[in-house]
């Protein structure tokens, strides 16, 4: 069940229309240790980092709440997203809203996102599921509320500013 709503959240990522991803893991612990951080955080800030099309990215500063994989991640960090559709990018993260973030780290230090990893927009997701009909409102929660389970409890959380 973990593999479905893993594969399931991959296909609705914000950033997942253009391209195809494909995990190699077999369960959603196995997809848990192939990142570095997972955490989630709202986007304060974004700008675009100019480049040519592969190179190109945004860089937007985020300020986290949950982390549920590395006590490294510090409480305010930048993540680097792609912008070319093609490589799993798209527009900046919408400032104020809150994501769930799958990130590695690059050298630079920056987050990555993008690729194949997770980078949900969670009020967009709460936005989408309030448009459902009963039926599939109650699907949808409970498919969430098994995806939050399957994390467990964040091993660090930050207080509000």
């Amino acid at each position: 069940m973990k593999i479905c709503i893993f594969l399931l959240l991959s296909i609705i990522s914000t950033h997942a229309f253009a391209c195809s991803c494909v995990s190699k893991a077999k369960s959603f612990d196995e997809e848990f240790q192939q990142y570095d951080a997972i955490f989630s955080a709202t986007a304060i800030k974004a700008e675009k980092v100019a480049g040519d099309w592969s190179s190109a990215f945004y860089k937007t500063e985020m300020h986290v709440h949950d982390v549920w994989k590395s006590h490294d991640v510090p409480r305010v960090l930048f993540i680097k997203t792609n912008i070319e559709t093609n490589s799993c990018g798209g527009p900046a993260p919408k400032i104020g809203s809150r994501f769930l973030i799958f990130s590695h780290v690059s050298s630079d230090g920056l987050y990555v996102t993008g690729g194949c990893s997770m980078f949900i927009d969670l009020d967009q997701v709460n936005s989408d599921i309030n448009n459902l009909n009963i039926e599939e409102k109650a699907d949808w929660e409970s498919m969430w509320a098994e995806k939050w389970f399957a994390l467990g409890e964040p091993i660090v959380v930050h207080k509000k500013i």
